[in-house]
């Protein structure tokens, strides 16, 4: 057995949004009391001291009320949220725009809502100005816009009046000493390059939904990293649902890749990384990945957000990020059939 890898717990992020989706273990609405206030326990037991919200993800008033039920100074501990979403009335032309599995648990206080986009300036304030007040502390640790790329495919976008003045605001409110950092939270990698295109010498995080099969896009953002002095957050490592499969993913019910319902080509995809792990988990390969990511990568690859809704997992997960691994000829087959980057370091 190979040495555990060395990650400081401070590396780990506590990833909320499933305080507002759920599922609940055994269906129905998450609570507060049942699941968010046990979780945020275990996680400040491991060590964690950072945890990431959205205003979609209606989870920062279950973080706020489980930090106050604890009796801990939300100012302990790091929040980082996002922005350029906000939750209004499911009329009209309203359209929810997320998959139904992640909508089974959202508490009744949010029932009737969906998100819809607002990235101007006083859209962006509101919106943090609530994730503040929800969580509790003073400052934020960071804000990021999130998904710029699904509102070019929802509603457009033109960087003009939808990113450079939300951007703008944003500088203005680090300048305030309001918020620490600016990051993106988003599923496509290669928005990276075109935000530090178009806003030069801005972006102090990356977090980008993670998992192994976007590891050669991956290992190009961190190349930028390096050069434009920004940081790397891996969003989760299980991709929505697609790497926690334990079935063949091309004859598996449906399931979320990048947080959609997969297609075919995602599921064909996914069947070639299942065929090739053989006896080892989809999970543990991911885990594996992350936590070399981070080992390899020091200075730029800083954070890991998992999020689960037993505290068991989420034990599990932190340890399979240190101590989970590969067998090499299966790093070989999965870098001979171009799954994974040849030059990605395995070890």
């Amino acid at each position: 057995m190979a040495a555990p890898r060395d990650i400081s717990s401070d590396r780990f992020v506590f990833g909320c949004h499933r305080f507002g989706f759920g599922p609940a273990p055994g269906g129905g609405p998450v609570s507060t009391e049942r699941h968010v206030i046990p979780l945020v326990r275990t996680a400040l037991d491991q060590g964690v001291r950072a945890f990431d919200s959205a205003t979609l993800y209606r989870a920062t008033l279950q973080l706020g009320a489980a930090l106050d039920a604890l009796g801990v100074d939300p100012n302990s501990i790091r929040f980082q949220t996002k922005c350029l979403r906000y939750l209004g009335l499911n009329v009209g032309d309203a359209k929810e725009h997320q998959p139904e599995a992640l909508l089974q648990g959202i508490p009744r206080r949010y029932q009737g809502l969906t998100d819809k986009w607002d990235p101007s300036p006083k859209g962006i304030e509101q919106q943090i100005c609530r994730e503040r007040i929800e969580y509790g502390g003073d400052i934020l640790h960071g804000v990021a816009l999130h998904d710029p790329p699904d509102m070019r495919k929802q509603v457009g976008l033109n960087w003009s009046t939808d990113i450079a003045p939300a951007v703008a605001w944003l500088r203005e409110a680090k300048k305030a000493g309001f918020l620490e950092r600016i990051g993106l939270g988003i599923k496509e990698p290669d928005f990276v390059h075109e935000f530090i295109a178009n806003e030069p010498a801005t972006l102090d995080y990356a977090g980008l939904t993670f998992c192994p099969s976007i590891l050669g896009p991956l290992m190009k953002i961190i190349s930028a990293a390096e050069q434009h002095s920004f940081t790397v957050t891996l969003m989760g490592i299980n991709y929505g649902q697609a790497f926690t499969l334990t079935e063949d993913p091309l004859t598996a019910p449906p399931f979320l890749y990048n947080y959609e319902v997969a297609t075919q080509a995602e599921r064909e995809l996914m069947s070639r990384f299942f065929r090739i792990c053989g006896s080892t988990p989809l999970l543990h390969l991911s885990a594996a990945v992350a936590g070399l990511l981070v080992t390899h990568f020091p200075k730029v690859v800083t954070q890991i957000v998992t999020s689960t809704m037993t505290p068991s997992r989420l034990v599990e997960t932190m340890r399979l990020v240190r101590e989970a691994e590969v067998p090499a000829p299966v790093w070989a087959e999965l870098k001979a059939a171009e799954l994974i980057p040849r030059e990605f370091p395995t070890s």
